[in-house]
């Protein structure tokens, strides 16, 4: 259940509302109903009328951001920069957690301290598991521009991974207080980009196949860090992350 403000915080869980109310709900039943011994608050950025302010009578505690003319990159880093866990989650709106997905994913991370970020098993609603791992890419390695993405490959069991492009990132504080938040400068390759300066610094990153959430709407592209853009900007990404893969 939350916990009072007066006890440490386990975990923030943070998201971007999108325009459907009902996604938001689901995900704030699912948090509130399987986070078990977990201390938590959730916060919610909200870029437009989503009517997110309307739940917080039924959710004890929730804090909704109004960010009116936001990004939704900028308004995930607002509600990021709020957090007062020990861990910070960035879900999808249209996540349902399952039982145990958020105690499993912080005892890993008590017991793993040097792996800074963390992804459960994203499974779709006919019980499908999606593929969410993906390698650093080597395509147009030697110009330095990981584009395209590729899809991401399917994995049986928890094991180290490059990067996740889950629609959930669990993120230690420590982490984010060495390397900061998403770079509005590299928008379209903003995980990727997270997941490199985090390996930079020497920290692990983890994909945990027992810790399950359920994406209610798979044919959606997680829109709060990804967008289909133009190939102008997507280059301008690909090089703000080659000065960072060649020159740190």
């Amino acid at each position: 259940m939350n916990k009072p403000f007066d006890i440490e915080l386990d975990l923030t869980v943070c998201t971007v509302a999108g325009r459907d109310l009902k996604d938001l709900r689901g995900l704030l039943e699912t948090v509130y109903a399987t986070a078990g011994p977990v201390a938590f608050e959730v916060i919610v950025a909200e870029v437009g009328e989503s009517g997110a302010a309307t739940l917080a009578d039924d959710f004890p505690g929730l804090l909704v951001a109004r960010l009116e003319g936001r990004t939704p990159l900028a308004a995930a880093n607002h509600a990021l920069a709020l957090g007062r866990g020990r861990y910070i989650a960035l879900v999808d709106a249209d996540l349902q957690l399952q039982p145990d997905c958020l105690q499993r994913l912080i005892t890993f991370m008590d017991d793993n301290p040097d792996v800074g970020l963390a992804s459960p098993r994203i499974i779709d609603t006919a019980g499908n598991t999606e593929p969410s791992c993906h390698d650093f890419p080597k395509l147009l390695e030697g110009l330095g521009l990981p584009l395209p993405v590729p899809r991401g490959r399917l994995q049986g069991k928890s094991a180290e991974a490059d990067w996740c492009r889950a629609g959930f990132h669990l993120l230690r504080r420590e982490l984010l207080d060495e390397i900061g938040l998403f770079d509005a400068g590299c928008a379209t390759l903003a995980e990727l980009d997270l997941y490199w300066r985090a390996r930079r610094q020497g920290w692990h990153s983890h994909y945990v196949f027992e810790a399950m959430a359920v994406h209610a709407t798979p044919d959606r592209d997680h829109p709060e860090l990804t967008v289909t853009p133009a190939w102008p900007a997507l280059m301008g990404d690909g090089l703000c992350f080659l000065k960072k893969r060649w020159f740190g």
